[in-house]
């Protein structure tokens, strides 16, 4: 499929480069390193998130950020969707949107994913979309590769595989950072950045999550969940809950961590960290959600405790499988 992708990517001059919505460390990563690398390459690219997801506070010191959602729509001999299962990850706006271009391009590494367009470049086992994009670029001319494109690939590799330290790590992703590493990139600050810098707000929201977690199931189970008020006590948003559920999974007991944060009313967003041999996209396919093995997510429109009961019924039904 390389093949016909760099085919693809010869041969057109205008190109959007599509986000998931609540876009990470490797969507947004992806995102600027597929505009820095093919205009490089002489092509005019453009980069759409879905109006009204906003760019974590950690990446905006990434190179080129500033292009997302600069431009307004317009015609493209090329759609690339990048780090994205489903079309409906897409939203339904950029979905539209992408569908508007001439030839389509899917880029991607979730084990849920369901092949949109017939050029899908899907590898499951690595550890994120950019350790793919590293490879693609390689092939279609690795001169054009510099410093701020291998800041970006290396940014989702770091993110993705949780500082290396995530299931989907391999011989391969270690193999990689290396060479990337090799251009000089500012290592330590994209670790401190991206892995282990906090606000203080952040901080205050996490202390006041974990001290109310709750666990079921002989401790197998682990629960913490984010309403609208504890956003506003904390002057954080839902945006800010990333990673908070891996202190869960982190416990010793713990086979599944579930964070669920208050959307809007009735509507929740979830997420699903596991571990042991448990599948978590398969957990979160329960409500038509999925992700990677160890660490998935979905959306549930219920009320607060529906939620919650469907939830603990889904692990409890997985532990027990």
């Amino acid at each position: 499929m390389y093949e016909t992708v760099i085919k693809k990517l010869h041969s057109a001059q205008s190109i959007a480069v599509f986000m998931h919505i609540s876009p990470d460390g490797d969507c947004v990563s992806s995102t600027l390193a597929v505009y820095a690398y093919l205009t490089k390459a002489g092509k005019s690219v453009h980069c759409f998130v879905e109006e009204g997801n906003k760019i974590r506070d950690n990446l905006l010191f990434l190179p080129h950020v500033e292009v997302i959602n600069a431009e307004q729509f317009k015609t493209y001999d090329l759609g690339i969707a990048v780090d994205c299962a489903t079309p409906g990850r897409l939203g339904p706006n950029n979905y539209k949107k992408f569908q508007k271009c001439a030839d389509h391009i899917c880029i991607d590494h979730h084990i849920s994913n369901t092949p949109f367009v017939e050029a899908t470049i899907l590898e499951p086992k690595a550890a994120s979309t950019t350790q793919i994009l590293y490879k693609l670029f390689k092939e279609f001319d690795k001169n054009l590769i510099d410093k701020d494109i291998a800041t970006l690939l290396y940014a989702g590799l770091l993110t993705d595989s949780g500082g290396f330290s995530f299931s989907a790590t391999t011989a391969e992703t270690m193999k990689i950072a290396a060479e990337l590493a090799a251009y000089g990139i500012d290592i330590y600050t994209l670790n401190r950045k991206l892995i282990k810098e906090t606000k203080l707000s952040v901080f205050n929201l996490t202390n006041r999550i974990l001290s109310r977690a709750e666990f079921y199931y002989d401790n197998r189970v682990g629960l913490i969940w984010f309403r609208r008020d504890d956003f506003d006590q904390t002057d954080t948003s839902i945006e800010d809950t990333e990673g908070i559920v891996n202190e869960i999974i982190n416990i010793d007991e713990v086979k599944i961590a579930i964070a669920v944060s208050e959307m809007d009313e009735n509507a929740y967003k979830v997420g699903i960290r596991t571990k042991d041999g448990i599948d978590a996209s398969a957990c979160a396919a329960y409500f038509g959600g999925g992700g990677h093995f160890n660490a998935s997510g979905c959306r549930i429109h219920a009320d607060f405790q529906t939620t919650i009961a469907k939830l603990l019924e889904m692990a409890g039904n997985v532990l027990n499988a």
